[in-house]
């Protein structure tokens, strides 16, 4: 009976290892913010930052089992201030990383082989109820290691955007999600962020 049981976990273990192998890829963008409730920042001060990340890509194509990921960047907005027209002005900089990072490089796999000789040999000397044992022994081992290349991250850097909102306009789309201004004065932004 242990040994079927054992045979339908380990049956179980194989599938759910093989439907999590074979998942996508998936790429995904989180803000840092707290969404749904009103913020209050100050000039230069960050609005919204959306972090963007990717799963690792695991030696099939899939992501990785243990939903490992790389980043790929991210997108932030920051208060520069109210002009004397009311203008609320943003300033947006987006930064992407291209990577290419997976399970293996991430978790090196190291190959080591090795061999192993002992070569013994000795003399026994008996002399009454005594025994002297005199003996060598030599080994030799020889290894062979073999690492994977190492990743890179290369960041492609952008200019800010200047982006002036005028008195009426208080909804600003970036990125899947919306920067509502409630109230702004030249030193100050209260705002509230919700998907969109």
């Amino acid at each position: 009976m242990p040994h079927r049981l054992l045979r339908v976990v380990g049956v179980h273990v194989l599938i759910l290892l093989g439907v999590s192998a074979c998942a996508p890829v998936q790429h995904t963008a989180a803000p840092e913010q707290t969404l749904d409730s009103p913020l209050l920042v100050g000039i230069g001060d960050v609005i919204l930052r959306i972090n963007k990340e990717r799963n690792l890509q695991n030696a099939f194509g899939a992501s990785d089992i243990f939903g490992r990921k790389t980043s790929e960047g991210f997108v932030e907005v920051r208060y520069a201030g109210m002009e004397a027209s009311g203008e609320v002005v943003l300033a947006r900089k987006d930064i992407q990383v291209i990577s290419n990072e997976t399970t293996m490089s991430r978790t090196p796999l190291s190959y080591t082989t090795g061999q192993s000789t002992t070569n013994v040999s000795g003399n026994v000397h008996r002399s009454g109820n005594s025994a002297t044992l005199t003996g060598t022994a030599n080994t030799t081992h020889q290894t062979a290691t073999i690492a994977p290349l190492s990743d890179f991250h290369v960041v492609v850097p952008s200019d800010s955007i200047a982006i002036r909102l005028t008195p009426s306009d208080r909804l600003l789309p970036v990125e899947g999600h919306i920067i509502e201004i409630l109230n702004a004065t030249s030193t100050s932004l209260q705002y509230r962020i919700r998907r969109q």
